[in-house]
């Protein structure tokens, strides 16, 4: 049992580095999504990296548009569940507006950030260590609708 949810406590979407002594920021409508997909599944996601501090982030994006700093991304993964079916659920999720799939790490990216088109997703593939657009091409490599 969690202090945020049924299933999330504060402590799972924690800062991973020394330097901030778990530090932790959450978009309350990324639990919401959590639980739906644990509903879904009748699995709690394991969440991979949450919230991450201005030291551990490794990104050159400003902090505006970082979602991991701003409490509005994670990445799961969860036991047992194909990661091309755990896509294709979170896809449903309204609240989700960001998903990155990392098949060589087994595991997604999502995100509740605010999107400056509507409710259009931002779709990608992690594949080489490059960050590519959803194409075509990509959803029949790796079984995507």
């Amino acid at each position: 049992m969690g202090n945020l949810s049924e299933h999330f406590s504060y402590r799972d979407f924690a800062c991973k580095c020394k330097k901030c002594k778990s530090e932790v920021k959450i978009h309350l409508g990324l639990v919401g999504a959590l639980e739906a997909i644990s509903a879904n599944f009748r699995r709690v996601p394991r969440i991979v990296d949450a919230y991450r501090c201005e030291d551990s982030s490794n990104t050159l994006v400003p902090i505006k548009k970082d979602s991991h700093r701003q409490g509005r991304a994670v990445h799961i993964y969860i036991d047992g569940v194909p990661l091309n079916q755990l896509f294709e659920f979170v896809k449903t999720l309204p609240e989700i507006r960001g998903i990155g799939y990392y098949q060589e790490e087994g595991i997604l990216h999502i995100d509740t950030r605010q999107s400056e088109k509507d409710q259009q997703k931002d779709i990608w593939v992690k594949e080489n260590g490059k960050i590519l657009p959803l194409t075509p091409d990509l959803k029949s490599k790796y079984n995507l609708r």
